[in-house]
Order: structure tokens, then sequence, then C-alpha cells
């Protein structure tokens, strides 16, 4: 369990670096004509890639609170408040960026 969790913040954090380097480099399904139009692109990106870090560090929080729970047989089940209050965090971030994308488009 523990190292599947890890697994999928690993994953999330892969996925939000590669959507911090797609708005770097602005790539679009779709391209557009007009390519001067500047939206914003290195504030999101940042705030994106900080997010792709802050979920590799409340991963190996999780994992590493779970893996010494389990080493001193208490109850792991319940998740860490510390790590809830960061991935709502980013899930937040996540939320902004879908809006800032939508509202510049």
């Amino acid at each position: 369990m523990l190292e599947r969790n890890i697994l999928s913040h690993l994953k999330l954090a892969l996925l939000l670096s590669l959507l911090a380097s797609s708005i770097l480099l602005r790539a679009r399904l779709v391209p557009e004509e007009d390519r001067d139009k500047e939206n914003g692109g290195i504030p999101l990106a940042v705030i994106e890639f900080g997010t792709a870090l802050l979920a590799i560090g409340a991963g190996t929080w999780e994992y590493y609170q779970g893996y010494w729970d389990l080493r001193t047989s208490r109850a792991f089940l319940a998740a860490p408040k510390v790590h809830v209050f960061v991935m709502g965090f980013v899930s937040l971030a996540i939320f902004g960026t879908c809006v800032a994308l939508l509202v510049f488009d």
C-alpha cells in the first residue's frame, strides 16, 4: 500500500512537471496563429513545478510516516494532517491553473 501511494505521488509530480514544461514552451494541441501573445506562462509554470515538488515531498512524508508506524506497530490507516493539507494546496493550485488557462484563452 505504501509503495503504491508513493508511486501515485511520483506520477502526479511527473504530470505536473510536464504541464509546467508545456506551459513554458506554449505547447498546444491545436496551434494558434498569434504566438506573440503573452499569457503569463512563467508564473504558472513556476506554480506547477512547485506543486510537483510539493507532491513528491508529501508522498515521501506519507511513505516514511506509514513505514515508521508499521515498524512501531501503530495504526496507520488514518492519513496525517500534514499530508492532507499539502495535497489540498496542490489540488487548489491545479484548479487555479485550469481556471487561469481558460481565462487566458
